[in-house]
């Protein structure tokens, strides 16, 4: 590298061009931080070489001076040309032609101001494409139609407003909002997003119709987006926010909320295409965003079970439209839920789960139950062995029914017909409870009195143990919440052992309906527990008990020390990825995101928890 200064060198003919463009592109630093650069360019117009392109954080004079004399005293890489002064530049800024103008006359250089873009929006263009993941280019809010500037100031305002009002933290993605604001003569529908820390916002849907078809069993997500589109505003980090809503959230000064807090509303459609709301549905955006903050903060009451209790309510608001009444009603329907909560469809390289059923299969054949049972009923269950190795569904479901044609006490029978062929969740809970009466009058009542607290350790109580997690899991899920915790409790006063996990279900379940007796009860049965689950939920009821006190202190550090990545994920440090790991492991990362997906919102609903959190870090 040449040390010499540009007046050093020989001044030619050549023209140069300078120019200073903020690419639509981001860049990642080596501590893991991105910014949207600049490129400073120098390009040779008469022998069609660029001098110089560097990408830089920020702009200003200095930068750019230091960019075109280094310009000046260094060869271009792998070209043999000499180091020479050009005998023009032209700028494409005229600002910055006439801050720098002085001194390159001084170097004999002519310096003059021509726009000539085109000259280098091929250059842009390659650097542009080299980031894949960069949002939409020219899909900005301006582009939705007759959105103007002066509408949008209102709109981020309330978005910031509805952010900071976290309404998901008291609001599940089943408590579907009805909202009506006038003129409109049928409500539309919202359901609120941010309840597991993976996204904030809400989704809105025009008709009930679209909601039913949303919670419907759907293997592709492609298959619930409705005929109108789909419409939801998410909150977003601002690298997944089209560039042109950051050129223009910068020229305004419109408000942000937070570092991860960039609305971005979107429609998408069945085809792929999307667009941006109009200015009709973001003055109704802007009103709801005002009024749904009031309607969590001062109309939402719960029952014994944690449960919202109706709610028809009437809220002013003023908006960019004027003043308006915002109508909602909660719930706004009889939400038909899914026997699944969510379908995966594996890549072809994933592999599929292990079935432990399998291994159980195998011991059923290898090892003899501790009691005698029924010839035919051990028949039927061979049938189910035989079902759980099958890998088409249409036989696996047909060995099913055969099984309950040889012995209707196959517990196990009604399962499989309950998970695979019960097409809603009324008809799953009904063949779950008949596997529970199955598996009762296959055990008998002699047999629970002489085995109660062994159950699971027992191969033959299995199909009964798993009726009855299904009948309670479907409770849960139809609503009945009271009975759904009392089937579990059952469970787990069978088998106190817990091979099946269902300690960490009612832990959360008391939770759900905020039973402090049951929990602390739960969390003293099982004290020598060592999991994310058990060690900061025990912190937070000691801090929901005591406040700061030494206990709740000791507690905490020790859920800390087990765990430590946990308090990032609670804090809000890092956001939950968008899939939770299949894997966990003891103290691990995983098991950190399991855990704050699951209960997150018991931090943020127990007031000064997570502050509190923060203190110990």
């Amino acid at each position: 590298m040449s040390k010499k200064k540009p007046e050093e060198f020989p001044l030619s003919t050549d023209t140069w061009y300078f120019a200073i463009r903020r690419l639509d592109r981001w860049v990642k630093k080596e501590n893991g931080e991105v910014f949207r650069p600049y490129l400073y360019i120098v390009y040779n117009m008469d022998l069609d070489i660029i001098h110089n392109l560097s990408l830089e954080e920020r702009s200003n004079e200095a930068k750019a001076k230091r960019i075109l004399f280094k310009s000046m005293t260094e060869s271009v890489p792998k070209l043999d040309i000499p180091v020479h002064r050009p005998a023009r530049v032209f700028f494409e800024d005229l600002e910055l032609s006439k801050a720098l103008c002085t001194e390159l006359k001084e170097l004999d250089i002519i310096c003059k101001y021509r726009s000539q873009r085109d000259v280098i929006d091929e250059i842009i263009k390659e650097m542009e494409s080299m980031d894949e993941e960069s949002p939409p280019k020219d899909l900005g809010l301006l582009s939705g139609d007759k959105v103007s500037v002066k509408a949008l100031q209102p709109f981020f305002n309330a978005a910031a407003e509805f952010y900071r009002a976290a309404p998901w933290i008291q609001l599940s993605n089943y408590d579907v909002l009805a909202i009506k604001i006038a003129p409109q003569k049928e409500p539309y529908y919202m359901i609120t997003m941010g309840q597991a820390g993976i996204e904030y916002g809400f989704t809105l849907y025009k008709t009930w119709e679209d909601v039913e078809q949303l919670y419907s069993e759907k293997d592709h997500l492609h298959e619930a987006v409705p005929s109108g589109g789909y419409h939801y505003l998410s909150f977003e980090n601002i690298t997944r926010i089209p560039f042109a809503d950051l050129d223009a959230i910068e020229a305004n000064n419109w408000e942000i909320a937070g570092e991860d807090a960039y609305p971005a509303p979107f429609i998408l459609f069945l085809s792929g295409e999307m667009q941006r709301p109009n200015l009709e549905l973001l003055q109704w955006y802007e009103a709801a965003m005002r009024a749904v903050p009031i309607l969590v903060k001062d109309h939402i009451n719960r029952n014994s079970l944690g449960e919202i209790e109706e709610i028809e309510v009437s809220i002013p608001v003023t908006s960019s439209a004027g003043k308006v009444t915002v109508e909602i009603i909660i719930p706004a329907g009889e939400i038909i839920r899914p026997l699944q909560e969510t379908h995966v469809d594996l890549d072809e390289e994933e592999e599929i789960p292990f079935d432990r059923r399998l291994l159980e299969a195998d011991m059923g054949r290898m090892f003899p139950p501790s009691m005698k049972i029924n010839e035919k009923l051990a028949q039927a269950q061979e049938l189910i062995y035989q079902a759980w190795e099958e890998d088409n569904p249409a036989k696996r479901i047909i060995l099913a029914h055969q099984a309950l044609q040889i012995s209707p006490d196959c517990a196990d029978a009604y399962i499989l017909i309950a998970e695979e062929e019960a097409s809603s969740l009324k008809e799953a809970l009904e063949y779950y409870k008949e596997g529970v009466e199955a598996g009762k009058r296959s055990l008998g009542e002699d047999f629970f009195e002489e085995n109660i607290g062994h159950f699971w350790g027992l191969i033959e109580t299995r199909p009964f143990m798993r009726s009855m997690e299904g009948y309670a899991n479907c409770l849960w899920k139809s609503g009945k919440r009271k009975e759904s915790i009392e089937t579990y409790e059952e469970i787990l006063g069978l088998n106190p052992g817990d091979n099946q996990g269902i300690r960490y279900i009612l832990l959360d379940l008391y939770l759900t309906v905020n039973d402090t007796s049951s929990l602390n009860r739960l969390l003293k049965d099982y004290e020598d527990e060592y999991s994310a689950d058990w060690l900061y939920t025990f912190a937070l009821v000691k801090f929901r008990k005591l406040g700061d006190r030494p206990t709740a202190q000791r507690a905490l550090k020790r859920a800390i020390k087990y765990n430590p990545y946990v308090p990032d994920y609670l804090t809000r440090k890092k956001r939950i990825p968008a899939k939770i790991p299949d894997i966990i492991g003891f103290g691990d990362e995983n098991e950190a995101i399991a855990y704050v997906s699951n209960h997150l919102n018991y931090w943020r609903q127990t007031e000064g928890a997570v502050d509190w959190l923060k203190e110990y870090l």
